[in-house]
């Protein structure tokens, strides 16, 4: 009702206007049904926007910020989830390294044990092998030892076999013996 007060009211302000406007002419008269019509066509092409265009226009920028939202939400989860799984990365690469670590120690460790137990073995085997050869030399020594005795009875019975049968006088068996001796 108010529309039609107000498009009755500039028809009524128009109508003289326009006549007088049909008398001029040039680039600043005013033609009152040309403004009029104007004037209706821009209402009418805003009632158009307004009726379907800009609720089209604002349902495809509330579509397109929701989507924006949600690709910032999703963002912003995939980055909290890389957050954890960098630090359960980052607690499996400490795990690996104190697994890398501890596998080092045993294996120092059992170097070690490795080392003392060689070392005592090459000690054992040392000592076996000196008391092999102070029993051999013992064994060769005493051998020697009595070698040396019967080669020595058997320059004895020589001696006196010699004396014997020489039945030399007691200067002469003083000689003997002392020859006898010097050769052993």
């Amino acid at each position: 009702m108010m529309r039609s007060a107000g498009v009755a009211g500039c028809w009524a302000l128009a109508t003289p206007l326009v006549l007088a406007a049909q008398t001029e002419t040039g680039i600043f008269s005013l033609n009152l049904g040309l403004f009029v019509w104007t004037i209706v066509l821009f209402v009418l092409t805003l009632v158009v926007l307004a009726k379907w265009v800009f609720p089209l226009i604002a349902g495809g920028l509330e579509q397109r910020h929701d989507k924006i939202q949600g690709a910032i939400d999703d963002a912003l989860s995939a980055r909290d989830e890389a957050k954890g799984l960098l630090s359960q990365q980052e607690a499996a690469l400490e795990a690996a390294r104190s697994e890398a670590r501890e596998m080092l120690e045993n294996a120092r460790r059992h170097a070690d044990g490795l080392r003392k137990e060689m070392l005592e073995e090459a000690r054992a085997q040392q000592a076996q092998m000196l008391d092999d050869a102070r029993r051999e030399i013992g064994h060769e020594r005493d051998r020697l030892r009595e070698e040396i005795r019967r080669d020595a009875v058997d320059l004895a019975l020589a001696a006196s076999e010699r004396l014997i049968r020489a039945r030399l006088d007691a200067e002469e068996n003083r000689r003997l013996v002392h020859e006898f001796v010097s050769d052993v």
